[in-house]
């Protein structure tokens, strides 16, 4: 089978592949760190590479290239990764520039979190066992099993690689062990001699954009170790949609998603383990939370239904399964709990933010936004409680944005405009040069361009308005943010009307999800007296530039609360205690799951809510007040 040789630089990394095969499936091969929002589909413009030899071996430029690309990058070398094939046999050297990379990103850890009773799954216990004689010859099992009956009152059963390492493991303790029980209905692991002071278990937050993980101490109910990624199925798709589409295209695609996620997070257990320098078979319990697609694509379970109508989960209800046959790397006799999804996208990621923020008994009416591409929102109280997710897209993690980029060194995260003098300022993540907006600084952006009336509030620039800093041309017209004297990557970085319009579309998902569950219940804005934040993105935001451009109801900016990773900490509440597992099989059957594209206002609302801050002014008087402001 004829091959060809591709060498990435600046790192020098090469590999031989297949001829047919484009640059991205070459990157992706080896490991590299190379963006690609849109999953290969040639529209997000994120994996661009520059040809430095070999490109008449390539095939020819494609339309979705002419449409990312300028004449003048087309001929100094640009080309999409994921648009261009290798099509001969040849040395093909491609240098991937700082921008089409992933990056270090910052990724928000730490969550609101409740303080719960600790009660774990699993338990250490010391046994005495008596040797056996020649009047006495019970086997080893059972005498192990009889002694912890006789200890707990429970009766056994034994994990099979447990059974296994029994005769030796007991003589070797001189009939002294230290037994690891599992729900008190399993024996999940031993120990020779006595070792009660350590027991580890994992909480793992699967996010569509990144992997979190906490490495817990289960006696005392602290983390020791936390460890995090970006989640590496992002090549093959930045949103649910697109890996889904993915899965459906081939028979093994789905065992690939679930080996690329499952070995990002053996390297956070590894990472994990290393800062508390213990082994990874002393983690012995661990919980799972995701959207209900990386929930199924984690488990192996084909989540092709998800994304059809009526969008049913192939699994509602938790399940623990041994961690050995996910291939989670931790103790081999251990389980994985896996909390449990509502319905359509909405996962058990929400279920745990739920946990987290206790929405679930709140006297008060709450509202809880988990954003992110795939947004989750619930609204309600202790009485009821509805759900729904809204697909916002990937612009708020700098896709469809030309100069967006995730939330790495370098990237603008806040910026302010002067309305008399035009005048930019901004803040970038580690006061790094600027290299592109992340979603922070994008929200802040057409917020600043609102109040100092740069653009109208249905989204265009001010056609009156001269500065250097807006720029017009055939295609488009745009706004500089940062000159290319001030920049990493030496270009202007800009937000142009097409970037206005996808913060348009992704605001408007939002607040439609919003909007529909408050008539559905018929919940008024005053009405809703606290409004959780969530997920890593959302921590960022400015609130009040949010509400400007209308992305919450326009509540007081007091009323709004920024509550970090509450996934992650619903997870680590379940690790911690079998009531929060409990509690969260209840919480999930309470809530009221609401399909947002069966409600027969949906459009109406959609159109309405890319307006800034709405079409309906009198939904937002406090923002409509200011934008009116001479």
């Amino acid at each position: 089978m004829a091959r060809s040789m591709v060498v990435f630089q600046p790192e020098g990394k090469r590999l031989e592949i297949t001829l047919g095969k484009t640059l991205l499936e070459a990157a992706k091969e080896i490991g590299l760190d190379l963006q690609s929002v849109c999953g290969g589909r040639g529209t997000c413009g994120k994996c661009r590479v520059i040809l430095r030899q070999g490109m008449n071996h390539l095939s020819p430029i494609s339309n979705a290239e002419r449409q990312s690309l300028t004449e003048s990058e087309i001929k100094n070398g640009f080309r999409l990764a994921c648009q261009t094939i290798i099509e001969d046999q040849s040395t093909i050297v491609v240098e991937v520039p700082q921008q089409s990379r992933v990056g270090k990103q910052r990724l928000l850890l730490k969550g609101l979190e409740r303080q719960v009773e600790l009660m774990p799954s699993v338990r250490k216990f010391v046994i005495h066992l008596k040797k056996p004689s020649l009047k006495e010859v019970k086997s080893d099992a059972d005498r192990l099993l009889d002694t912890i009956r006789d200890l707990t009152g429970k009766e056994l059963k034994i994990d099979y690689e447990t059974l296994k390492k029994i005769p030796h493991i007991i003589r070797e303790g001189n009939w002294t062990v230290t037994a690891i029980l599992w729900m008190d209905r399993e024996l999940i692991s031993i120990k020779p001699g006595e070792y009660l002071r350590d027991l580890y278990g994992l909480a793992v937050d699967i996010g569509t954009s990144k992997l979190a993980a906490y490495l817990v101490d289960l006696n005392m109910g602290e983390i020791v170790a936390t460890a995090s990624a970006a989640n590496p199925q992002i090549p093959y798709g930045e949103d649910v949609i697109s890996r889904i589409s993915f899965v459906m295209k081939g028979e093994t695609n789905l065992e690939e998603l679930h080996r690329v996620i499952v070995t990002g997070i053996n390297q956070l257990i590894r990472e994990s383990c290393e800062k508390a320098r213990i082994q990874t078979e002393e983690i012995c319990d661990s919980t799972i939370v995701g959207n209900t697609a990386m929930h199924h694509i984690f488990l192996g379970i084909p989540p092709t239904y998800v994304s059809l109508s009526p969008y049913p989960a192939a699994l509602q209800s938790s399940v623990d399964i041994k961690a050995r046959e996910l291939g989670v790397q931790i103790n081999r006799g251990a389980y994985v709990h896996v909390l449990p999804n509502i319905a359509g996208f909405v996962g058990a990621d929400a279920v745990a933010d739920a946990l987290a923020t206790e929405i679930y008994r709140s006297e008060a009416i709450s509202m809880l936004v988990d954003i992110g591409t795939n947004t989750e929102i619930m609204l309600g109280s202790k009485d009821w409680l509805v759900a729904c997710s809204c697909a916002s897209g990937p612009a708020f993690e700098g896709a469809q944005i030309k100069h967006g980029m995730r939330a790495a060194t370098g990237a603008i995260e806040h910026v302010w405009i002067n309305p008399e003098t035009v005048e930019v300022g901004y803040k970038t993540i580690d006061d790094a040069k600027p290299s592109g907006l992340c979603g922070s600084g994008i929200i802040d952006a057409v917020a600043a361009l609102l109040k100092a009336k740069i653009i109208t509030l249905e989204g265009r620039f001010n056609s009156g308005l001269e500065t250097p800093r807006i720029r017009r041309n055939e295609k488009t017209v745009e706004f500089v943010i940062a000159w290319r004297d001030e920049t990493s990557t030496k270009n202007d970085i800009v937000i142009t009307q097409n970037d206005i319009r996808e913060v348009q579309k992704a605001k408007a998902a939002i607040y439609t999800g919003a909007s529909i569950l408050m008539k559905r219940m018929d919940v008024k804005s005053q009405d809703i007296q606290k409004i959780f934040v969530a997920g890593a993105f959302g921590n960022y935001v400015d609130p009040q530039s949010g509400k400007i451009i209308g992305m919450f109801p326009d509540v007081p900016l007091q009323n709004i609360q920024f509550v970090g990773n509450t996934a992650g900490s619903g997870a680590r509440m379940a690790l911690l205690s079998t009531e929060m597992r409990r509690l969260a099989e209840e919480v999930a059957k309470r809530i009221e799951y609401l399909e947002l594209g069966a409600d027969p206002d949906f459009q109406k609302e959609f159109l309405n809510a890319t307006y800034f801050p709405h079409k309906e002014f009198g939904r937002f008087p406090n923002v409509a007040k200011l934008l009116r402001k001479d």
